[in-house]
């Protein structure tokens, strides 16, 4: 999606609005995201001076890896964004991007954005939690506080053993 900033208007606001399909080669997933296939956009773009507005919302259809059972899961991301350009940039603008020439592409931006808006830890709908397995147990805070303070020190164990006469 490009924006072409010698047609915009002072006066009017822009919209543009399209899907777009990120090239896997180009736009590298990480787990949790591991998919990003159609993503539907709309913007609105307003101009003042050297200045760029761009308001985005969009809808992009994902696959995400679920932090329960490590297993694939399609989802969908919504998420309104704002960009701010700058043809340039004085001291302490750090929220302003600059942008050179007369286009801005807005892929790389969009991407961005999908990617900040993965929840950390994804599940997938119906997964549960495992309670144990080959060589760990899973345990909520509580139950690993209450462990510990019925927990006795094994170096002391043998003293129980013993006994005295009265």
């Amino acid at each position: 999606m490009k924006i072409d900033v010698s047609k915009l208007s002072y006066t009017k606001e822009t919209d543009i609005s399209g899907i777009l399909t990120f090239d896997p080669e180009e736009y590298k997933c990480y787990p949790p995201l591991l998919e990003v296939n159609d993503v539907s956009v709309k913007a609105k773009i307003r101009r003042y001076e050297q200045f760029i507005y761009v308001e985005l919302n969009f809808k992009a259809d994902v696959v995400l890896q679920c932090s329960y059972t490590l297993k694939p899961f399609k989802s969908s991301l919504k998420s309104k964004e704002e960009l701010h350009f700058a043809s340039y940039v004085e001291e302490g603008d750090d929220d302003l991007i600059i942008y050179k020439g007369n286009s801005i592409e807005l892929d790389k931006y969009i991407f961005d954005a999908i990617s900040a808006n993965v929840p950390p830890s994804p599940k997938a709908p119906g997964a549960t939690l495992p309670k144990d397995g080959k060589g760990y147990r899973v345990l909520t805070s509580d139950e690993l506080i209450k462990e510990k303070e019925n927990q006795t020190d094994s170096r002391f164990a043998k003293l129980d053993e013993l006994e005295f006469d009265d």
